[in-house]
């Protein structure tokens, strides 16, 4: 087995978010809000509480989700299964992807026979790919290892792009070797996402339990910082851990139905499922692990559950690919919620989403007209009694969602910087810097759906 000298920390026995922090920010920020609570009311007053009430319902379901997840654990199951559990990783393929991949596949060698009787390890690329011949060389002795080839005169029915190509190529290969059955697993992860022995275990645990009633099953994204070289990019991605544990937890696992879609990593499906469902999405750049989500929601509700596990992936190696990301984004879920390939009731909640977050911008707004306000540099009475409660409450669930994340991903990486040091720095860099960073990427994402773009980025793995 190659070294990975890459280990990510394992994260304690709790898995889910703390809430008395958010309680003492929202009374701590209420209380110096309410100096500033007017009873005039003007155009300016109306706008900044339609635009700050506008998110309520997300931050309504993300808190709901926070409660019941509060309690998780990690999963520490020590039996075993003999359903064979196939790790799918799609890949571009670039020469500058081998240490990230690598990285990947070393911790699935490592841990997957701790639970599993049967796995196998399938990097799906392209015939053109760059590094295909150090793949497979790299590989290809590992009897577990198996690498599926997309040939590049491929084409799906509905004429898929990208990911959503390979995922269904990958799909049909698994039909041709009758590996479509309900006693056979798929588990998803990107190219940059390493699995832990908490992943494995949580594998094995839900087939065993749960595998007859839910079909899919949805973990926890964390992003150690040791893997990224950008301060910016690693301290916006705090966000996505918490995302797992509040919005995402909501659908998936109170629901039981991702009406918000689902990650393309941490992603465990049973076989059959996956084969009637498909990722034959169509010709438009497409968020091809949403657009799954919503197919799996229409055909199998009720059918979902929470993976009681992280993955570790790598936030982007600079501030650039971090942009190019967050447009990417922005590009794939607009295709999805207007030309997505499904009923429009099961794309309303995500076009309501992505218009959420490009109204972004314009909340922002208010905040510095209330920063210029306590300085005495203008005088202008913006917040009225519900708006203080409504914008306290707002900007506190914002800054508790990402100390939240900042602690898991902190928690997981060789870093040994204190957190409090971490996240004193935390709340002036998200108003600051991350945030204007986010709307930034949702804007350029909105123009190039404008514009009708075609192609698909892929950002540098960092390794």
């Amino acid at each position: 087995m190659f070294n990975n000298d890459r280990e990510v920390k394992q994260l304690g026995p709790r898995l889910g978010v703390s809430l008395w922090l958010l309680a003492a920010v929202f009374f701590s920020v209420l209380s110096f809000v309410i100096l500033h609570v007017s009873n005039t009311w003007n155009i300016f007053t109306i706008y900044a509480t339609l635009s700050w009430s506008f998110g309520m319902p997300i931050i309504i379901m993300s808190f709901i989700g926070a409660l019941r997840s509060r309690s998780l654990k990690i999963s520490n199951f020590k039996g075993r299964v003999s359903n064979l559990v196939i790790f799918e990783i799609p890949t571009i393929g670039n020469n500058d992807v081998i240490p990230a991949l690598s990285r990947v596949i070393d911790s699935i060698l490592k841990y997957a026979p701790n639970n599993l009787d049967r796995w196998r390890i399938d990097v799906v690329t392209e015939e053109w790919a760059e590094a295909l011949d150090d793949i497979r060389e790299k590989y290809a002795s590992y009897p577990n290892f198996n690498l599926v080839v997309v040939p590049r005169d491929y084409q799906t029915q509905n004429h898929s792009l990208n990911k959503s190509r390979a995922l269904q190529y990958a799909t049909e290969y698994h039909i041709s070797r009758g590996e479509n059955t309900s006693d056979i697993w798929l588990f998803h992860l990107d190219d940059d996402a390493s699995v832990g022995q908490d992943t494995v275990a949580a594998i094995a645990e839900h087939i065993k339990f749960k595998g007859h009633k839910y079909y899919i099953a949805q973990g926890v994204l964390a992003f150690p910082h040791h893997l990224s070289k950008s301060v910016i990019a690693k301290f916006a991605d705090s966000m996505r851990p918490t995302d797992d544990l509040t919005r995402f937890y909501f659908f998936t696992a109170l629901l039981k139905t991702p009406l918000v879609g689902l990650h393309g990593e941490n992603l465990l499906v049973r076989s059959d499922v996956e084969a009637s469902i498909g990722w034959d999405s169509g010709n438009r750049p497409i968020s091809d692990d949403s657009c799954f989500g919503l197919r799996f929601s229409e055909k199998y509700p009720g059918k979902s559950s929470f993976l009681p596990a992280f993955t570790y992936g790598a936030s982007p190696s600079t501030v650039k690919d971090m942009l190019r990301q967050r447009r990417r984004w922005l590009v794939d879920l607009t295709n999805l919620g207007v030309y997505g390939p499904l009923p429009w009731r099961y794309r309303l909640l995500l076009i309501y989403s992505v218009i959420f977050w490009s109204s972004m911008a314009t909340q922002n707004i208010m905040l510095v007209i209330l920063i210029l306000e306590g300085l005495h540099l203008i005088g202008f009475e913006l917040i009225t009694p519900p708006m203080a409660v409504m914008w306290a409450f707002t900007f506190s669930f914002w800054i508790w969602f990402y100390w939240n994340g900042l602690h898991i991903n902190s928690t997981v990486s060789e870093e040994k910087i204190p957190f409090w040091k971490k996240a004193a720095l935390m709340v002036p860099l998200f108003f600051l810097v991350i945030g204007p960073l986010e709307v930034l990427g949702g804007v350029m994402g909105l123009f190039a759906f404008l514009r009708n773009e075609r192609k698909f980025e892929v950002i540098r793995k960092p390794s």
